[in-house]
Order: structure tokens, then sequence, then C-alpha cells
């Protein structure tokens, strides 16, 4: 393609015929047919007269169909990296981020062992001395035990957990009986297992056959190997006493425990912005008025010798009643001494009274309990100072008080909307167990018993194959006719409690059974599009297009709600 015209020099140069009549093949030989070079050109220059003829038939047809003309863009760089890093996820991907099937947090004593109860009606019981570090030495101490049930296809789906198995080349489906995982960690660190060490399990389950076998997933070959079969009995519960409390299991949860954390730093935030408010003056103390049936003397000081006293110059001062020993004639002698030193400082009732010790030569007074009050004139004058500064103070007191309010305010909301959400999941996990109770009642559950000896994900399953009934090839756009970007494409059969899973849109083979309760997932760039039951009436045996709605969920529990499930 897009070679260089030859010029004319080119093409005389090439007129040699003496050369050619060189190369001519001497009598006797093969004729040009039968070479075998001739031969293979032949077999490439019609496979490549084919491709072209294919790819100009699709080019035209994709001038005449839209989907097709997707279907052809569809081939790009971009779209095949985008396969490619989906195939490339972890064995273990949730489709929504966000949404998920919680964990329950148990606290078992390494060295004691435990039996829990799961809010299902499950039995975990733990062995003492069941963990060892990554290096194989025996835990000690408190380890954090994480489980979790998945029961119906709304669990399998959010999960990210894979539902197929592949034994001996083909592929297969669960149908699962129940599904569960469990997680052991000390101080953030996962543990493993102790050798000889098994937890056992009964896992409580509404499906009493015994077609199921027991599976455990690996994560590293992104497949389930099969561990037997597990034991099916007749369920021993026969009231919901033997449900844990449901306060005690939410206060386990990660989320709630992050609600905790925000309460406190709550508190701490307002506890550092009261402290950084201006601090308040100190409260002026109304000024006292002489009393002249009580012992009052003046200081008369040199002031220049006693700088310090200067703010007293107008004051008087008043023997305190604390002076039990005081009387006229104590007091005549003080008051005629004239002494040498006086030394005054802030008493037991800060800013009304003040402790002042005298000294002549030898002779000592100490901590006589005085008052200032004032006469006349003076008494006035202190009153108007003591007034300005009253105001002054009240109007930062009451600024402050403001402040202090609005901070309090807005630390009672954030206590309360904490308050709510624990709530909100206390009450949660009471619908939950409410709702696994009247799903799986005591009538109808089983215990499916089994024993681990490794952590991880541990299923109930059938292996199945994909349902029969209708089958299409079909291409799924969004509302707005958009062909969906996605690369797994799952159909929920409630009927067989299988999440079967189909890849890259469009879909060569697509099947369902239409006596089931079918339900289509799918997601692209997180946003989750669907078919509900009733959608699939309308689907035939043709290739063909299908709308899928969009909708957003905040939970599991949302999601359960819109699906009916």
């Amino acid at each position: 393609m897009n070679r260089p015209n030859v010029s004319p020099d080119e093409i005389n140069q090439r007129k040699n015929f003496d050369s050619v009549l060189k190369n001519t093949p001497a009598a006797g030989s093969k004729p040009l047919f039968k070479k075998p070079w001739f031969l293979s050109g032949v077999v490439v220059t019609a496979a490549v007269v084919i491709a072209t003829v294919v790819i100009l038939n699709k080019k035209e047809d994709v001038n005449k169909n839209p989907i097709v003309q997707q279907e052809f863009n569809a081939d790009s760089l971009a779209l095949l990296e985008f396969y490619k890093a989906e195939a490339a996820k972890p064995c273990i991907a949730p489709p929504l981020k966000g949404i998920n099937v919680p964990y329950t947090v148990y606290k078992v004593d390494a060295e004691k062992g435990a039996s829990l109860d799961f809010k299902t009606g499950s039995k975990l019981n733990i062995p003492k001395n069941a963990f060892v570090d990554q290096s194989g030495k025996p835990v000690k101490g408190e380890v954090e035990l994480r489980y979790r049930e998945f029961h119906d296809v709304a669990d399998f789906f959010v999960s990210g957990i894979p539902m197929t198995y592949d034994s001996a080349g083909v592929r297969y489906q669960f149908e699962s009986a129940g599904m569960m995982e469990m997680l052991a960690y000390k101080d953030g660190e996962p543990v493993n297992m102790a050798p000889q060490k098994t937890i056992n399990v009964e896992l409580a389950s509404e499906y009493k056959g015994t077609e199921y076998n027991l599976y455990k997933l690996d994560t590293l070959k992104n497949n389930w190997a099969c561990l037997g079969k597990d034991k099916v009995v007749a369920n021993p519960l026969v009231k919901a006493t033997a449900i844990p409390e449901v306060i005690k299991q939410v206060q386990q949860v990660p989320e709630y425990k992050e609600l905790e954390i925000k309460k406190e730093e709550a508190a701490e935030e307002k506890e550092v912005k009261i402290a950084a408010l201006p601090k308040p003056l100190p409260e002026p103390k109304k000024p006292a008025k002489l009393n002249r049936d009580k012992f009052t003397f003046n200081l008369d000081l040199d002031l220049n010798e006693f700088p310090e006293f200067t703010v007293y110059k107008n004051v008087q001062w008043e023997l305190g009643p604390e002076n039990k020993n005081m009387n006229n004639a104590l007091f005549a002698d003080l008051n005629k001494t004239v002494w040498e030193d006086a030394v005054l400082k802030e008493g037991n009732k800060k800013g009304e009274n003040y402790y002042l010790s005298l000294k002549k030569g030898s002779r000592k007074v100490n901590d006589l309990v005085v008052y200032p009050v004032f006469e006349g004139n003076n008494y006035e004058a202190a009153l108007k100072k003591f007034q300005e500064k009253f105001e002054k103070y009240s109007t930062v007191l009451e600024k402050r008080k403001e402040e202090e309010i609005k901070i309090e305010a807005k630390y009672q909301a954030d206590l309360e909307k904490y308050n709510k959400a624990q709530a909100d999941l206390v009450a949660r996990m009471e619908r939950e167990q409410k709702l696994m109770m009247a799903r799986m009642s005591t009538e109808e559950k089983v215990m499916r018993v089994f024993a681990i000896s490794s952590f991880g994900v541990f299923n109930c399953d059938n292996p199945s194959v994909y349902p029969k009934g209708i089958k299409c090839s079909p291409a799924f756009v969004n509302e707005n006719d958009v062909k969906l970007k996605c690369y797994n494409i799952y159909l929920a059969d409630r009927n067989r409690n299988g999440l079967f899973t189909y890849y890259k849109n469009p879909l060569n083979t697509f099947s369902f059974d239409p006596r089931s309760t079918n339900i289509l997932w799918t997601v692209e760039d997180g946003k989750l599009y669907y078919l509900k039951p009733e959608d699939f009436n309308a689907i035939q045996n043709t290739t063909g297009i299908i709308h899928l709605k969009q909708q957003q969920f905040a939970s599991v529990d949302e999601l359960k709600k819109f699906f009916n499930l």
C-alpha cells in the first residue's frame, strides 16, 4: 500500500530480456502451477482476497447498521486494553464501590478459643491455640475474627466472588446452598490456622439437598478446589434466642467503630475551639465602703520607696474577721507603730482580700487579712471605675458565651448525626436478622456442617450448566441507545440461586430459562445497569438490542429491596 510510482528511468533499467531468458526453467522441469511456492502463493492470495471481501462487506454493513458500526469500532486497541484490564482484575473484585456484604467482627482469646453465634443461626466453634502468625509461631492474646455469609444472588453479586468453576476443561456455574468467608487478624496483621487445628462451621441454609459439595476459593488460581461433601443436619434451633444481641454485633463492625472515632474527634474539636477563644477578663470586684465600726487604717507610705502601693493611694484597709485574735489594744499598738517595711500580696479571695505583712527591726507581723475599702469621694470614684470595668467585662464575657453556644450547638448536631448513623446500623442489622430468619424459618432451615483448616471463602455448591430456554445474541445499550462498555454480564436465576456470568458486550450467546425469575446486572464505570424479571418477557430468540436501565444504591439492603430479594 502507498508504494511510490516507478519512474521511466527505473523501467528502462529493467528492460533486459537476456536476463529473463537466463532465468527461464529448463525443459522437463515442473510447470509453474505445480511448484510448491506457486501453490502456497495461491493459498495466501486467496486468503487475502477472501479477507478483503469480508472486510469490505463488513465496512458496507457498518454503514448500514449503527450497532454493527459500534461492534466494528469495538475492535479498537482501547477496547482490547479495557478487556485485558478487566480480565486481569483480582480474583475477588466487588463490582460496585462502597456496596458489599459487611463483616461481623468477633474478639477471640487465642489461648481459650470460643463458640460463636451468627445472626442467621450459624455457629462457629474455635478451638484453643488455633492461630499462628506468618512465621508459624503460636498467637497469644486477642485475635480479631472477621466473618460474613452469602445466601442469595445479590450477596454473590456485590461480593465480587466468582461463581464459575472450571473442571476438566469445562466451565460450570455454581448453584449455592450458602457461602461464607472467615479471616483472622492480630494487631492488624493476618494470621493463619495452626497445623492440625480445624474450625467447625455449622452454616445455616435453606437448601436441604445432598447434591452440594464443599469448595474453597483458590484466589491464586482463580478457581475453586473441591473439598468433598458437607454434612446436612436438621436445624437445632427452636427459637430465635440463639441469635446474639444485635447491638454487641454492630459495635464490632468497622463502620460503627469509625463513627465512635468521629464522635471523639468532634469532642476534641469542640475543646480546641473553646480554648482558642479570647480569654475572659477577670471579673472586677465592687469596691467596699468604709465601716467605722471595724478596725480600719491607712498605710501612710512613701510611694517612691514603695511604688507597688501606688494603686492603693486612696484606699483604706479594713482588718478582716479572719484575724481571730485581734482586739482594741492590739489594733491600737499596730496603728501607732511606725513600720519599716510592708508586704502586700493577694489573699485567699482573689480580688477581694490581701495578706499584709509588717516589719520593724526584729518585730514581725505576718499575713494579716485585710480588705480594701473606700470613703467619701474616693468610694464614688472607685465605684465609677468598677462600673466601667464591669461593663467591659460583661461585653467580652457575653461575646465569649455566644461563641461557646455556637461551638456547643455544632458539636451536639455532629453528635446527633453520628448517634443516628449508629442507630441506623443497629436497625439495619435488626432488619437483616428478621429478614434472614423470615426467609430461613426454623422449619425450613438446616445446618450444613463442615470443618475448615485454613481461612478464606468456602461455598456449599452444586456445579451446573448455563440455563436453557430462550437463546439470543444481544447487544446491551443504555437508555440513550449508547452501547455499554462492560465486561461481565450477570444473569441471576433466583429459582436456582445461581449467578451466571457472561463476558463482553455484545454477547455471542445468551440464554435464560423463561420459567424462572431472572434478573440481569452489568456495570459500566461503577454504575449498575439492570433488567428486572418482567423485562425478560420482551426478549426473543433473535439477535437484537436490549435496553438496560441504570440505578444507584447506597447499600446491599437498598439493592435487595429494589429487586425484591
